[in-house]
């Protein structure tokens, strides 16, 4: 059968290079949606990891906003209560854990850092009663975006972690270190009010860590990451007067691809109250920037549907016509006792062997648009995180001061890493080479369009008898 499918190619030169010129369009066609798919799939898991694989518990005072009645004030009681996020540490997916309280504090014994906005004589009169220090008290530092992300650098000492609850060490930034000629080991005091109260708590420093974006320094004292001071959780327990309110739970999942999982597992799970309280997997900001792939990923399976249909038909209309030109061939086999299935055979081998050779071609020209539609999707990636960085500080107008600041840095942080991760100096290009996968998936498909190009005709042909075909012979 091979031997008279290559006569067969070879007498019909004509229709053999028809045939190979129509499948290697419609391969090439084939691998560049499959191409795209493969690129949208990577990119949407870059950005998914690249917004990190924590997942934040915190009040939902947008959702508590937009619930509460006409003239309603929203209450300032509703409190994170430890026991709500220990309820959570040890569900499916969660690798780490962090509570954080985000507070403020004045200070007799050191300044604060001033910059130019403090000097300005344009500030309203109730920034001279603006506290000077943003107190963030945590679990462990070991997980915060700013210093896994460099953002921020530890020059001296160490950073707090578990081994350190219940007691007063704390990480201060250079410059207020510098300002204020404290180093390692060098203690001093902080003071707030609770309840008409005048708290006063001693800090000794193990850490001196340095902010190495720019953009970030700046505002007024409280504001100004510079003052930021980093505690003990027990320090922001002893500073609010609370025991058992925190600001926010942050839980580090094994992967970040689980967040979704994990939000519907908590859920499920816990007895929190979702319509007060919200678990935030930056699904914001993921779907911000994922809906464009999103749809590119769906326009590219739906164009490889279309093409599979409309080679498949042009095919069939194709070899319809030059199985009518070969009635008295197909009818002579019959007559001498050649079965069906080897008729068919023949055929398939035929344009199996065209297919071999468009295929082979296919994954080189295929490499070409691959290559194509990476730096088309790098240019997408870069227009989301532009897109990003616009929006990002709109969530946090809703929130208290405190905790907006450390929202803000949190989603700068973020910004930055995807900023250097699809527009760093080396402009490194998205991998969207075809992959084993596509090369499997693309040999599917041509197969299967190829025994569907053959058997429509050849069904209509062959289910007549070898005197019907002779009787339709045309010349």
């Amino acid at each position: 059968m091979i031997k008279n499918a290559l006569l067969s190619l070879k007498k019909n030169i004509g229709k053999t290079i028809l045939l190979f010129v129509i499948i290697v369009v419609i391969t090439n066609l084939v691998i560049a949606g499959l191409s795209i798919q493969s690129a949208t799939k990577k990119s949407m898991d870059q950005i998914r990891s690249s917004l990190g694989n924590d997942v934040t518990l915190s009040v939902d005072f947008r959702n508590m906003m937009k619930n509460r009645k006409p003239s309603e004030a929203v209450s300032n009681e509703t409190s994170l209560t430890t026991t709500m996020a220990d309820s959570l540490k040890d569900l499916k997916y969660v690798k780490n854990y962090n509570y954080q309280i985000s507070t403020s504090a004045n200070s007799n014994s050191i300044s604060a850092v001033e910059t130019a906005s403090d000097n300005s004589n344009n500030q309203p009169e109730q920034a001279s009663n603006q506290v000077d220090f943003t107190i963030s008290a945590n679990t462990t530092m070991k997980y915060l975006d700013s210093f896994t992300n460099n953002n921020y650098k530890l020059t001296k000492g160490r950073l707090l972690t578990t081994k350190d609850q219940n007691t007063n060490n704390c990480v201060i930034e250079t410059n207020l270190a510098s300002d204020n000629d404290l180093s390692v080991g060098d203690t001093f005091t902080i003071t707030t009010t609770v309840n008409d109260e005048t708290i006063t708590q001693e800090l000794t420093i193990v850490g001196i860590y340095e902010i190495q974006s720019t953009n970030e320094i700046g505002s007024a004292h409280f504001n100004n990451p510079v003052n930021t001071i980093y505690t003990d959780l027990s320090i922001g327990q002893t500073l609010t007067g609370s025991s058992e309110n925190i600001t926010s739970a942050i839980y580090y999942l094994d992967d970040p691809e689980n967040a979704e999982a994990f939000v519907e597992l908590a859920k499920k799970k816990s007895d929190i109250d979702f319509d007060t309280f919200s678990l935030d997997a930056n699904n914001r900001l993921y779907q911000q920037n994922a809906s464009s792939l999103e749809s590119m990923q769906s326009f590219a399976k739906m164009f490889v549907w279309i093409v599979v249909i409309a080679g498949s038909a042009i095919l069939c209309l194709i070899l319809a016509l030059t199985i009518r030109n070969r009635y008295y061939e197909i009818g002579v086999l019959l007559s001498l006792g050649q079965s069906k299935v080897k008729i068919i055979a023949q055929q398939l081998i035929e344009v199996g062997l065209i297919a071999v050779v468009a295929f082979v071609i296919s994954l080189g020209t295929g490499q070409l648009t691959s290559h194509y539609m990476g730096n088309m999707l790098e240019s997408s990636s870069s227009s989301n995180v532009m897109q990003m960085g616009q929006k990002g500080d709109q969530p946090n107008d809703n929130q208290n001061q405190s905790d907006s600041n450390q929202q803000k840095n949190n989603t700068q942080t973020k910004e930055n890493f995807l900023g250097n991760m699809m527009q760093g100096p080396s402009n490194q290009e998205l991998d969207v080479s075809i992959t084993g996968e596509n090369v499997i998936q693309l040999a599917g498909v041509t197969a299967a369009i190829c025994i569907v190009s053959i058997a429509v005709p050849a069904a209509y042909v062959l289910r007549l008898t070898p005197r019907q075909i002779l009787s339709r012979k045309e010349g």
